[in-house]
C-alpha cells in the first residue's frame, strides 16, 4: 500500500512539473513577442493597433465596460486572430483578385469611412449656449422632472392556477374579511394564504407598488390606498385575486433647476447633435440623383433562380387562377340550371 502511495505521489509531482514546465515556455514564447504584438498563431499576430481599430466600432460609452471581460478580450483575440488566418488563406488562392470580392472589400471600406466620418462630424460640431433654452424647458414640462412618491404594500395573492375561479374568490374573501376584523393578523394571512412565489423573500412587502412596474390593477388600488394600515377591496390582476395594506407612501417631489440643470443640458446637448447628424445626411440624400431606371427594374429579378417566379407575381397568379376556378364553377352551376 506505501508503495502504490508513494508512486501515486510521485506521478502527481512529476505533472506538477510538467505543467510548470509548459507554463514557463507559453511566458518564454510570450516574452519574444515584439512589444506591440498581443497575441501569435499559425504565423499570425494581433497588435495592440488591432484591438483599437476594433475598439473604435464600440460608442466611447461602452468601450471600458466590453474589455472590463476576460472572456470577451479572450473572444475578441480569438476572432481576430481566425479572421485573418482565414484572409490570409484567401489571399494565397488570390480570392481577393476576383471583381465582386474586391467590390465587396470597397464596400467594407466605404462603410467604415462613412462611421468615422460621422463620428468626425459629431465631434467637431461646437454646442452651442443651452442654459437659457435648459430653463425655457424646465419652466414649460415642470412635469417631467416630478420624482414620484413611492408606495410601499403588502399583499396576499390567492392564485387562481390549480383551483377554480369560485374557489379563488371564496378563499381571497376570507382573507379580506379576516384582515378587517383584524388588521394586525395581516402578515400572519401573508404566510398562510398568499401564493406568491417571492413571499419567502419580501413576506408579501412590495416597493413601488403604484409604479408602471407592476400590472395596472394592482398600481391603480396601492395608490388608492392613502394611510398606513389601509385595505385595499379585492383586486384581480392576471396573477388571481389580491388584497393590499398599504405600508407606506412617501409624496411626490419637484426638482428644481439646480436639481436637473447637469442632465437636462446634457440631453438638450444630445438632441441638438442628433438633429444636426440629420440635417447633413439629409443633405446628402437630397443631392440630384439620376438612375438607370431599367437597371433598376432589372434588379427585381436580377436574383430568381431559373424559372422561378416573384412572391408577389406568384401572388397574383394564385388569385388569378382562383378567380378563374369560381367563375368557372358558377357557370357550371348556371348551366345546371
Amino acid at each position: 500500500m506505501k508503495t502504490k502511495k508513494m508512486r501515486a505521489l510521485s506521478a502527481l509531482a512529476a505533472l506538477g512539473c510538467l505543467l510548470a514546465a509548459n507554463a514557463t515556455l507559453a511566458q518564454d514564447k510570450a516574452n519574444t513577442l515584439p512589444p506591440d504584438v498581443v497575441a501569435r498563431q499559425g504565423g499570425i499576430d494581433v497588435t495592440l493597433q488591432d484591438i483599437d481599430a476594433f475598439a473604435q466600432k464600440l460608442p466611447d460609452k461602452d468601450r471600458a465596460g466590453f474589455f472590463d471581460s476576460p472572456t470577451r478580450i479572450q473572444s475578441v483575440i480569438t476572432s481576430l486572430l481566425i479572421n485573418r488566418q482565414l484572409a490570409a488563406e484567401a489571399r494565397s488562392a488570390k480570392l481577393d483578385q476576383d471583381a465582386l470580392v474586391r467590390r465587396e472589400l470597397d464596400q467594407s471600406r466605404d462603410e467604415t469611412l462613412a462611421r468615422v466620418r460621422m463620428d468626425q462630424f459629431r465631434k467637431d460640431l461646437k454646442l452651442p449656449k443651452l442654459d437659457a433654452l435648459a430653463q425655457e424647458y424646465y419652466a414649460v414640462h415642470k412635469e417631467e422632472f416630478v420624482v414620484p412618491g413611492s408606495v410601499e404594500v403588502k399583499h396576499v395573492l390567492v392564485s387562481t392556477k390549480g383551483r377554480s375561479d369560485e374557489e379563488a374568490k371564496a378563499r381571497i374573501g376570507e382573507v379580506s374579511a379576516t384582515a378587517r376584523a383584524h388588521p394586525d393578523q395581516f402578515d400572519a394571512l401573508v404566510e398562510k394564504y398568499s401564493d406568491d412565489p417571492s413571499k419567502s423573500k419580501n413576506h408579501g412587502v412590495i416597493d413601488d407598488a403604484a409604479s408602471t412596474k407592476m400590472v395596472a390593477p394592482f398600481a391603480k388600488a396601492a395608490a388608492a390606498l392613502k394611510t398606513p394600515g389601509d385595505l385595499s377591496p379585492i383586486v384581480k390582476t392576471d396573477y388571481g385575486y389580491h388584497v393590499l395594506m398599504l405600508v407606506s407612501r412617501a409624496a411626490s417631489k419637484q426638482q428644481n433647476f439646480a436639481e436637473v440643470h447637469d442632465k437636462l443640458v446634457a440631453k438638450l446637448a444630445q438632441e441638438w447633435i442628433e438633429k444636426q447628424v440629420k440635417e447633413h445626411a439629409d443633405n446628402l440624400r437630397s443631392q440630384p440623383l439620376d438612375a438607370n431606371a431599367d437597371l433598376v427594374a432589372s434588379l427585381r429579378t436580377r436574383f430568381l433562380p431559373p424559372g422561378a417566379m416573384l412572391p408577389s407575381d406568384a401572388d397574383a397568379a394564385a388569385r388569378e387562377e382562383a378567380l378563374k376556378k369560381k367563375a368557372a364553377e358558377q357557370n357550371k352551376a348556371a348551366d345546371k340550371t
